[in-house]
């Protein structure tokens, strides 16, 4: 058994149950595997939930890439993403559970780190996405590169927690993409 399956029945665990719900002993249970060997992988609770973490953004990195490769220019590239990821937002089903039944939960990750000096879930989002952008559309996003991506994903989240909307999905990307392209 590996740690990427373990990860793995842990988001199949949010998808059922939430992330309150989820623990070293309850993912080791639904893997097969021995508790002490969970905790040999993660330590804690909280290096399963990074290790996650850090899967999905792997994940979405992998999309974003794959969904903009096509697009003619910038502001295609950028406007496809967008609708893309606010699709695949509206059906993880992780994302959804915990959305619905503890969005303290998902409210309190987007805005702050575990402590002080951990990053909230919106700037390693962030993070994850600037090394993913083609050169012109970093020289492209206004005020620049990060800051464009953050308004990106600061927008992206806002419809994922409010998601009935006057706009469709393509108004609101083509809004961000006049508010951060030049």
């Amino acid at each position: 058994m590996d740690s990427d399956r373990l990860v793995e029945v842990g988001v199949n665990l949010i998808s059922k149950f939430g992330a309150r719900a989820l623990s070293l002993t309850s993912v080791a249970r639904q893997a097969g595997v021995a508790r002490a060997t969970a905790y040999r992988m993660f330590g804690g609770r909280d290096a399963l939930v990074d290790a996650i973490v850090e899967r999905e953004l792997t994940c979405l990195k992998e999309y974003l890439v794959a969904w903009g490769a096509d697009a003619p220019d910038v502001r295609t590239r950028i406007h496809t993403r967008f609708v893309n990821g606010l699709q695949y937002m509206r059906t993880h089903e992780a994302l959804q559970y915990v959305l619905v039944n503890e969005p303290d939960v998902l409210v309190g990750s987007l805005v702050t780190g575990d402590d002080l000096e951990s990053p909230s879930l919106i700037e390693r989002v962030v993070d994850a996405v600037l090394p993913e952008l083609d050169e012109d559309e970093a020289q492209q996003l206004y005020p620049d590169a990060r800051g464009g991506v953050e308004f990106m994903v600061r927008t992206a989240y806002s419809c994922m927690l409010m998601p009935k909307s006057a706009m469709s999905d393509s108004e609101i990307a083509e809004l961000v993409v006049r508010a951060i392209v030049r």
